[in-house]
């Protein structure tokens, strides 16, 4: 079949792009949409057929240059820019540019909808005053620091890389090294290594598996006093237990539950820098490591698959917690 690509269905309107169903009228040779030509019963141009016109492609020669205008750049969505027909996210203001994308056909890997996020941010219509000043700060500042642009960022950081990205401003340009971040306020060391941040994390869990050590060290002379005094163990034992031990497990629970908290602190206060530095050293080693231009769709691709989040370090973490856990419980009640 011939290329039609750039062409414009003469029902619908809408240019052929690779991958479009296209029939061609057997009478003019015509091209249209196949749904196009059932919906309309017979060719758009059935009224030249008596003359004997036929259908060339220099009669959609302009069609076929003003649509190699269009992809030659790609319309933010959001903000209004243009941007390569290459790039997958807007290079001013980070939106993911998806039109004219058939859905996963990109020939560097999976599309948008399977390998990387669509942040769900309203128009700029439907942004509050204070959102619309912040994205217009972004917007007239392309780079976030030299040599590392907004687009760079947000192909990198994936999902809520326009909120990280606006994070990432107020750190470079303020000099604060405090950010608040509430996932990682509650999530700790687990948030880490869902941004991949994994040495970070493993840190801040060995922290609070270092804290417990005590717990369960003052434990094991609670629990064998209760045995001795009560013969079980519950709550009613412990709280008519009137032993040192029990002071000593109370000094060690606190203990634990305060490293436990500072922990959750550092991490919602500073993660965000942290981060922001991890985020700048991965693509500053992109760029030094690949074999690609900078800016190309090959560039774009490598920071989505170098950054992004990962879900399955979350769950090896959560799994190593439970093991340990049962561990420290099978030796507890081997002391026993």
């Amino acid at each position: 079949m011939s290329n039609y690509n750039g062409y414009r269905c003469p029902v619908c309107g809408k240019a052929f792009v690779q991958g479009d169903d296209i029939v061609v009228c057997p009478d003019c040779g015509t091209p249209h949409h196949r749904a196009c030509y059932r919906s309309l019963g017979h060719c758009a141009n059935e009224a030249q057929h008596a003359t004997g016109e036929q259908w060339s492609p220099a009669a959609g020669a302009e069609a076929g240059e003003d649509s190699a205008q269009t992809d030659a750049t790609v319309l933010c969505p959001r903000c209004g820019s243009h941007n390569p027909a290459g790039n997958i996210f807007c290079q001013v203001c980070g939106q993911q540019l998806t039109a004219g994308q058939a859905p996963g056909a990109s020939p560097y890997g999976p599309g948008p909808e399977q390998g990387y996020h669509k942040a769900s941010v309203p128009g700029p219509e439907d942004l509050p005053s204070w959102m619309d000043s912040l994205l217009s700060r972004v917007m007239e500042e392309p780079e976030l620091i030299p040599g590392i642009s907004n687009q760079d960022v947000c192909d990198y950081v994936g999902p809520n890389n326009l909120v990280f990205l606006l994070r990432f401003q107020r750190l470079a340009h303020s000099g604060i090294k405090i950010s608040l971040n509430w996932c990682a306020f509650f999530f700790s060391f687990l948030y880490c290594f869902y941004r991949k941040m994994y040495k970070l994390g493993i840190l801040l869990m060995l922290i609070i598996l270092a804290a417990m050590i005590p717990v369960l060290l003052a434990a094991v002379p609670l629990f064998s006093e209760m045995l001795a005094q009560y013969g079980t163990l519950n709550l009613d034992a412990l709280l008519d237990l009137s032993s040192p031990v029990v002071l000593q497990y109370r000094n060690a629970a606190l203990l634990f539950q305060a490293v436990v908290s500072l922990v959750n602190f550092f991490c919602g206060l500073f993660f965000n820098t942290a981060y922001f530095r991890r985020v700048c050293k991965e693509i500053q080693a992109v760029q030094a490591t690949g074999h690609f231009s900078s800016g190309s769709p090959e560039y774009h691709y490598a920071l989505a698959r170098r950054g992004g989040v990962n879900i399955n370090a979350v769950l090896v973490a959560v799994c190593t917690m439970i093991v340990l856990y049962i561990l420290a419980g099978v030796g507890l009640s081997y002391q026993l």
